[in-house]
This record gives structure tokens, sequence and C-alpha cells, in this order.
């Protein structure tokens, strides 16, 4: 089977990170090519974000995306410059290219999955190589003729969709629909209340902003739920998440805004250049340009975030200025095929939904529409039976498909009310700007954790210990306050730890705005402990003062109550 990637330009490790544990690999090799301009594939330009770095500090958005096109003009002439054709790097070329990585495999024929601009290719594969192809599955897709039109590249109008979706969802959720009602409205918040006002932060990363200055403007503030639409995994956080990123943005919060204006990116890894040539040699930035027009007309607020017209106009003109204008549309024309087919989509895809794959169905004329509810981009790669659904299609692709994991998924059970903290991200924010000051909260838990631990210990192995004098008598009445306070300090740190635990398995991005609702039970744990360690640092002095106690008891009690407290002021 051969896998082809989205982007386009996206890395092959990618990939293999995310496909190692997936169910199709349990039956089947899958290999992947790292296309042409791509990776180990001669990328010409490998160093396309950090290129002269000192004069990409924009203070408007619309700075920003003047820089960005500059960056796509700049990464072509250096390009041209050093002998690189940049016609060759197009759809129809990679095309060709997989057809001849199956001829030097050996292979008289193989089946294909494509996802996401792999649909793109998958759709020109399928007129280059029919020979060679036994049933192909196209997963999250643009259409192959989409140059130019409208309609394709609509980001504002499908992230709209999206959003109406997940507050139509989260209304069907008792305490979704209580505590974070109206969700685009949310989002739209945010956009306006940056437009022409980014929010910026004094930063110590001064190699990616030269002037110390991080600025956030419309498309971070409006994009983050955006972003985690791509990935249904995180939309049981999605809600709350979007109402915490809108109250820090209410707020502006400047320690919340260096983490995130700092953190590095992790979400894609990416060839830049292979990227910009082909969407310009196969017309999409003509596509986007329209697109993007359109949005901008029927969508006040949304369309913003994306582009302005001044950015459209000038990344299709590019195109022509860089001698990368796009080839012969009769080369994109739709396809049409009898190989059996999976035309997929996920219900909630914000880039590639649903009406983008029904564009492409008339030419499938062995082809099954499939739509998973509750989805994001991708469902193929992301629902664990997807694998199973896969591996049965393609064992026999004259068969009808089996498509019982499609009503396997279910609607997502939504996180609310989120117990709000900000530990985590003050955390992350220190280890990204100095991991060694991290230092110092490591030792604050684990010393008052050490002591507690053997608080509990000493505690337990005296508990039936008699005392007789009055002092000892004095000191009783403190012993079993202090074990309690260890006990209850341990398990509330434990119900809290592994709520720390579930809140990442949902998703990384949750734990900056706080935790699982049953997180406040180890809270009030902690901080009940916090209580009767102060209660019984009391009680102790109390004795030393009426009684006298031996030295090693009034500091086991003073430091077992300290660790309590000190614990409870962590959290």
């Amino acid at each position: 089977m051969i896998y082809l990637t989205g982007g386009p330009g996206a890395k092959v490790t990618t990939y293999v990170k995310r496909f190692k544990d997936h169910g199709l690999i349990k039956h089947r090799d899958l290999y992947i090519l790292e296309q042409r301009g791509i990776g180990y594939s001669d990328d010409f330009c490998p160093f396309y974000s950090t290129r002269q770095l000192s004069i990409k500090s924009p203070k408007t958005y619309a700075e920003k995306l003047a820089q960005k096109n500059d960056a796509i003009r700049q990464c072509f002439h250096n390009a041209t410059r050093a002998g690189v054709d940049l016609s060759g790097y197009n759809t129809i070329e990679n095309a060709r290219d997989v057809q001849a990585l199956r001829m030097a495999l050996g292979f008289e024929s193989w089946n294909v999955w494509g996802l996401s601009y792999g649909t793109i290719l998958g759709q020109a594969y399928l007129k280059q190589d029919p020979q060679g192809i036994k049933a192909v599955a196209l997963d999250s897709v643009m259409p192959l003729f989409a140059r130019g039109d409208a309609l394709y590249w609509r980001m504002a109008k499908w992230y709209d969709r999206d959003l109406k979706k997940l507050d139509d969802a989260c209304q069907q959720d008792e305490n979704c629909a209580e505590y974070y009602p109206d969700l685009g409205t949310q989002v739209r918040a945010v956009a306006q209340s940056v437009t022409n006002s980014p929010i910026s932060v004094v930063v110590k990363d001064v190699e990616h902003y030269p002037d110390g200055q991080a600025r956030l403007f419309e498309y971070e503030a409006a994009g983050l739920p955006f972003m985690l639409l791509y990935e249904d995994s995180n939309f049981p956080a999605l809600p709350a998440i979007t109402y915490g990123w809108s109250e820090k943005i209410r707020q502006r919060d400047e320690s919340f805004f260096k983490l995130i204006l700092q953190a590095p990116s992790n979400f894609f890894t990416f060839s830049h250049g292979m990227h910009d040539a082909v969407l310009c040699l196969d017309g999409g930035r003509d596509s986007q340009r329209a697109s993007g027009l359109a949005d901008l007309r029927d969508f006040e607020v949304l369309a913003p975030v994306f582009g302005s017209e001044a950015s459209y106009q000038a990344i299709s003109d590019i195109c022509r200025e860089m001698q990368v204008a796009p080839r012969d549309a009769a080369e994109y024309a739709m396809t049409e095929t009898s190989i059996p087919s999976l035309i997929i989509a996920g219900d909630m895809d914000p880039i590639t939904p649903p009406p983008l794959a029904k564009e492409i169905l008339p030419g499938f004329r062995n082809g099954t529409y499939v739509e998973f509810p509750y989805a994001g981009h991708g469902p193929t790669r992301s629902v664990e039976c997807a694998g199973d659904m896969l591996n049965l299609f393609y064992d026999s692709p004259q068969r009808r498909p089996d498509l019982s994991c499609v009503e396997q998924v279910k609607a997502p059970e939504f996180i609310a009310p989120l117990m709000t903290t900000d530990l985590f991200a003050l955390l992350s924010l220190i280890a990204t700007e100095d991991k060694n000051k991290l230092a110092k909260p490591i030792v604050w838990v684990s010393v008052s954790v050490l002591l507690l631990v053997i608080g509990l210990f000493v505690h337990s192995l005296n508990w039936f210990i008699n005392r007789t004098s009055e002092k000892k008598v004095y000191v009783a009445s403190a012993r079993p306050l202090s074990w309690l306070a260890s006990v209850t300090a341990l398990t509330g740190l434990a119900v809290f730890a592994a709520a720390a635990a579930a809140t990442i398995n949902v998703t990384e991005t949750l734990i900056l705005f706080g935790l699982v609702p049953w997180a406040k039970y180890g809270l009030i744990l902690v901080y009940f402990a916090g209580v009767m360690g102060l209660i019984v640092i009391y009680q102790i002095i109390q004795v030393r003062m009426k009684a006298g106690i031996a030295a090693h008891l009034l500091l086991g009690y003073l430091a077992n109550g300290l660790a309590a407290v000190c614990l409870s002021l962590f959290l």
C-alpha cells in the first residue's frame, strides 16, 4: 500500500510516528513517499522560516501577512538562483513519481490511501497509473479541479460551519450547554478584541523576536479552536478550551501569552518551499484568492482572521511574478474512474469538509461515500476502527464496503465545567524561559511529599504505643490530626496527579487552562490537609509552651504540619 501525504509539504516523519500503531499495518506493508521538494527529497528552502529574522518583527497583522508573502518570494528567488527548476514541483509530476516508485519496487499494482493534499495527488495518480491501482481510499478531499473556484478554500465559511456544529453538539450536553454556550460568539469576540490591537508581551527569545516583543494577532487569537478542530480527539475539551482561551485574551494575561508565543510548535513538520510551488503551479493560489475574497464579503469578523484582500491578491500575483504560473487547466480536469474507491469525509473537518468530497463523487463510478460523524481532518487515521475498515475494503474491494465503523463513532463527552488553574501554564512558562528555575518548585513539592510520607510512616508505626506522661498526652492529641493531615494531603495529591494525567490524555492543550472536573476533589483534600497542618503546628507549639516536648518530636510535628501547608500553597 502507498500512502500519499498531505500538505502539500508534510514530511514523512510526521506520519511514521503516527502510523506505527495504526490498525492498517497489522495486515499490510505501508509505503510513504517523501515527495520531491520535501525533507530528504531535496527541500530547496530548508531555512524558509528562519531567514532574516532581524527584520521580522511585524507590529500589525497587515505587516505579518505581507512578510509571509515576502518569504514566498524570497524562497522562489533563492531557489531559482541555485538552479532549482520550480516548474517541476506540482501534482502532475508528483503523480508520475508515485508511478515510478511502484515500478521501482517491482509491484504490478498496489492499494492507494491519500489524505488531505494526498487526495489531490490521488486524483491525479488515478489518471496517471490506472493499471497500477487495485483500490483507493481518499480521505479529507480537496478536488483536483479546484483552480480558481471560489468554493474550495472557503476557510471562514468552513470555520463558521464547524463552530455551529460544535455549538449544537455542546447544547445536547447538559453541563456543556450550561457552562459553554454560544461558542461562535466567543471566537468572534476574541478576533475583534485584537483587531488593530494585538496582544504584545516582552519575551526573552530575541532570536525569533528581535525587538524583544512577541505579538498575538487575529489569526492566533481566533485560530486556536480552528487548529484544534483538525483532531477529533480534541473535541471533548474544545468548548472548555475556547472559553479558557477567550478569558485569557480578555484579560490580556501577560504570563500566559509569554508562554504561548514562545512555545515551540510541533503541529506539523513541513517543507514550505515545495508547498508554495505546488499551490502556485496547481492553481491553488488562484482558488485561495477567489475563496478568500468571497469569505471577506460574507464573513465580516471571521474572514479577516485568515487574510486580507491585499494579501490574497499578492499571494496569487507572486506565482506569476516569479515565473511559477499555473499549469494547463486541462491537466486538472475531474478524475473519472471505475476503480473501487472510498471517498471519505469528517463531518467537522475545518479545512476539507464533506461538501468538497461530494464534489468529486460524480467521477467515481465505483465509489462509496463515507462520512464520519463528530470527526475532524482525516478520520481514517484518527478513528480507532478505521484501520480495520480499510483492511476489509482493500481485502475485497469489489464487495460492498463494511461501514460499521462509522456507526461506532459517538458524540463527544464534553469536559464541563473545567476546574481552572494556572499552575501548569506557569510551570510551562518557567520551563520555556529557564529550565533551571524549575528546580525550586520541584524541590518544594518533593520535600513536602517526602516529609508527609515519613510522617505517615512514623505515625502509623507508633499508633498503638501507649504514652503515660502528661507531656505525651498533649503530644498524643496532635498525633491523629498529624497522621490524618499526611493521609489527606497524599491522597489529594494522588487524585490531583491522576486528574492531570487524564487531562493530558484528552489533549495537552487543555492542561494550560485547567483540569478535568473531578480534579477539584483532590484540590479540596490538599487544602483541607493544609488547614489540618496549621492546627497541628498550633497544637504542638501549645504543648511546647505548656509542658515542654523533646526536640525531635517538636521538629517532626512541625515538619509534618509545614509540609501539608506548603503542598496546599503550591497547588
